[in-house]
């Protein structure tokens, strides 16, 4: 029984960890336009982009081309492997 009640308290608290990113953009967007913001963008992006960025801003070579990508990580979504950034337009 104790296995049972174990197993089932990790599966409910992995569930929001490995929440689809739609889903996770939706209540971003949903937040943003209850607090009044009109003009932005939400844009998915995979981690390594966000994280290739910052060496791109300082002019070191990366190892592998990656989209720089500028804005403010507001989210993440599908086990960390994507997040959601921010972009005012």
């Amino acid at each position: 029984m104790r296995k049972l009640l174990l197993s089932a308290c990790l599966v409910s608290l992995s569930v929001p960890a490995m929440a689809s990113c739609e889903d996770v953009k939706s209540q971003i967007d949903a937040k943003l336009q209850a607090k009044g913001v009109v003009s932005y963008t939400l844009e998915i992006v995979p981690v390594a982009s966000v994280a290739a960025a910052p060496a791109a801003a300082s002019g070191a070579a990366a190892a592998a081309p990656a989209k720089a990508v500028e804005g403010k990580v507001v989210g993440n979504c599908e086990g960390e492997t994507k997040q959601i950034i921010y972009k005012r337009n």
